[in-house]
């Protein structure tokens, strides 16, 4: 009886060792990294004579290189990136990560999330004419 009260023991320990636990949490406000950066640049996005959204190149202040460009239609919501290496992602709705739509340059990226032709053209706009043009729309 000692010996089946011993090995109940026993396999009771065992069997707790073996339960894994694993918790997930947002990283907190330590683990946060700041991103400052600027505006720089901006394009509109023109297909038929019409704004079809646009581009603006936001870099990182010093001469580390870090660069991207921001696709955004009319209203200037961001619906997707164009890296300098030139890969494009857009954001879809209600999904976690953005889909990856190729490679190229930052024109072929912006016409690929902007659902654009390929007769679509960057024009370079002073970035206060931008900023104007969206604070009208709202």
């Amino acid at each position: 009886m000692i010996v089946s009260r011993l090995a109940l023991a026993a396999l009771v320990v065992f069997a707790n060792g073996c339960q894994v636990t694993t918790t997930h949490s947002p990283p907190g406000l330590a683990d946060a990294v700041l991103l400052r950066s600027s505006a720089v640049r901006v394009w509109d996005v023109v297909e038929a004579a019409s704004i079809a959204g646009f581009v603006v190149r936001f870099e990182e202040p010093g001469h580390n290189g870090r660069a991207w460009f921001s696709v955004r239609n009319p209203s200037s919501q961001e619906i997707g990136i164009v890296d300098v290496d030139g890969r494009a992602w857009r954001y879809r709705p209600h999904q976690r990560e953005p889909e990856w739509l190729g490679s190229g340059t930052v024109a072929a990226g912006a016409s690929r999330i902007l659902g654009t032709g390929s007769d679509a053209k960057l024009v370079e706009v002073a970035i206060e004419a931008v900023a104007e043009r969206v604070a009208s729309d709202d």
